[in-house]
């Protein structure tokens, strides 16, 4: 089996690497900026274009009514999924281009090309269109649209790339299950069904990442669950360059401190894990906590020991309890204020000072 590590430390990675050809963004080197060719996200409905990137998905956008009134709480819900679909699209563009110019790194071989880059333009154009939509209802309801960033993208080939994107994906899809369940308390129930297609969607196209890089599609039975602040917090650690956004709309979603997974080709074993943050705040490591959560699970805490502190940088060991939970696929590492206990990943970003941590096996 094999692990992948997903943490700010690849920024860091990315910065000290030798500088990426001119015609790539993949080594995270050139920040990729928009619009794009065909001028996403500034896209006006009805229009050629639309319907030019409603055939690349292979369907159109829902022609419903759009809701006129959300609550808050559902607005910024929808925010964060326009500002995580902006950056989607900016990373698949962008791989799309590297395959494409054969650019170091991203050769795939000839016969599998076509059907590579076949897939790669419909999910864009799929990802497009979950943007679009997305700002669709935050303009009617009574928010304002989400306008995208400048990225960095801290991988330099195909298989890191494929990699990264299951990774992220999973993340996503663990975000949209705590999104169903904020309509619902937020009294806005009627658009879960859209989000549940969404989630069909999001997860096709993540097995075919996992079949890509040799896996079997589904990872788990039941998939692990996030939270928007944990989604939110990873692109702006790991893919957003700093000051680049153009509004602050987003404000009132918290974005914690970086935690990194020092540990490296994780197994599928009991082990003690390694993990560092940066106490820029000055926190008291000794009342934290470190928290996974995998799976539909209740989330897990266990006791932070072995803390070495270098100025600001703390480092320390934490138990990762594989045989006894069967740890696969994705799990979120949080550094939290509490030791809980905790029902569930809404409750743990709760109290979430550093992360996340993001662990994949399987």
């Amino acid at each position: 089996m094999r692990s992948f590590i997903v943490s700010a430390a690849l920024l860091a990675a990315a910065a000290s690497a030798a500088p990426a050809p001119a015609s790539s963004y993949g080594g995270g080197q050139q920040p990729f900026k928009f619009p794009l060719a065909n001028g996403f996200p500034n896209i006006k409905a009805p229009s050629n274009t639309l319907t030019n990137i409603e055939t690349q998905a292979h369907g159109t956008l829902p022609n419903g009514a759009l809701p006129t009134k959300l609550s808050a709480n559902s607005i910024a819900t929808f925010s964060v999924i326009a500002a995580n679909e902006l950056f989607e699209v900016a990373y698949f563009t962008s791989l799309i281009k590297n395959i494409t110019h054969g650019v170091q790194g991203y050769e795939v071989p000839a016969s599998d090309k076509d059907y590579i880059l076949k897939s790669l333009t419909a999910i864009r154009a799929q990802e497009e269109l979950h943007a679009i939509g997305a700002n669709a209802i935050l303009a009617s309801a009574g928010g304002k649209p989400i306008a995208p960033c400048e990225y960095v993208f801290p991988v330099d080939n195909f298989q890191a790339a494929i990699s990264l994107a299951y990774t992220f994906t999973d993340v996503v899809l663990g975000t949209l299950q705590d999104v169903q369940a904020g309509l619902i308390a937020n009294g806005d129930g009627e658009l879960v069904p859209l989000i549940g297609s969404i989630i069909g969607q999001e997860g096709e196209q993540n097995g075919a990442f996992r079949a890509f890089d040799e896996k079997i599609p589904s990872e788990l039975p039941f998939l692990t669950r996030s939270a928007g602040a944990f989604a939110f917090s990873a692109i702006n650690q790991i893919f957003i360059v700093p000051g680049s956004c153009p509004q602050s709309l987003l404000s009132s979603i918290p974005v914690f401190g970086a935690l990194a997974v020092d540990t490296m080709n994780i197994q599928p074993k009991d082990q003690t894990l390694t993990f560092s943050f940066e106490n820029t705040k000055g926190v008291k490591v000794k009342d934290l906590s470190l928290v996974y959560i995998n799976q539909q699970n209740t989330p897990i805490v266990e006791k932070i020991c072995n803390v070495k502190t270098k100025g600001k940088m703390v480092t320390f060991d934490a138990t990762f309890p594989y045989s006894a939970n069967l740890m696969n696929g994705l799990t979120i590492a949080a550094v939290t204020n509490s030791a809980g206990p905790f029902a569930d990943a809404d409750a743990v970003a709760k109290d979430t000072l550093f992360g996340p941590g993001i662990i994949e096996i399987n």
